[in-house]
């Protein structure tokens, strides 16, 4: 085989390992393009056909995987810990204060909560939490929404 080849064969291995690393379907077109200029080197293409083959193969490679990459990395990351509480909704089960003195449920839980104006909570009203302040869930009345 050529030098060439070879040259075509580890940058197609390269690109093929750093997508694998990065999974973020930038390197997978040029890894492409790469393997088909490898291939028309092995079949005796003159040196010029191969960095054609790679350009244009490069090209019509990212063209048609930028919908499939969208829509693979564009899911958001779970929430987690008390993160996930932000825009559930719940219910006030005991007092009726604005300063804290309130309790909810929230996804099976009990907090502490408040709201973030003058709004006054009564018990057994549905609520919407807004943010987490230690441990003190900042709510607003759901038929605010």
């Amino acid at each position: 085989m050529t030098f060439w080849f070879w040259v075509w064969v580890v940058l197609a291995a390269a690109l093929y390992i750093g997508e694998m690393l990065t999974a973020s379907f930038f390197l997978l077109p040029f890894a492409i393009g790469a393997t088909v200029s490898a291939i028309a080197t092995a079949l005796g293409a003159p040196i010029w056909l191969q960095w054609a083959l790679f350009v244009v193969v490069s090209i019509i490679a990212l063209v048609l995987l930028r919908p499939v990459a969208k829509r693979v990395t564009a899911s958001r990351p779970e929430k987690s810990g008390v993160d996930r509480l932000v825009g559930m909704t719940g219910r006030v089960i005991e007092g009726t204060t604005t300063s804290g003195g309130s309790r909810a449920r929230v996804d099976r839980e009990i907090w502490n909560v408040a709201t973030d104006g003058d709004e006054q909570l009564e018990e057994g009203s549905a609520i919407r939490v807004l943010r987490v302040d230690g441990t003190h869930l900042i709510v607003k009345s759901k038929k605010e929404d």
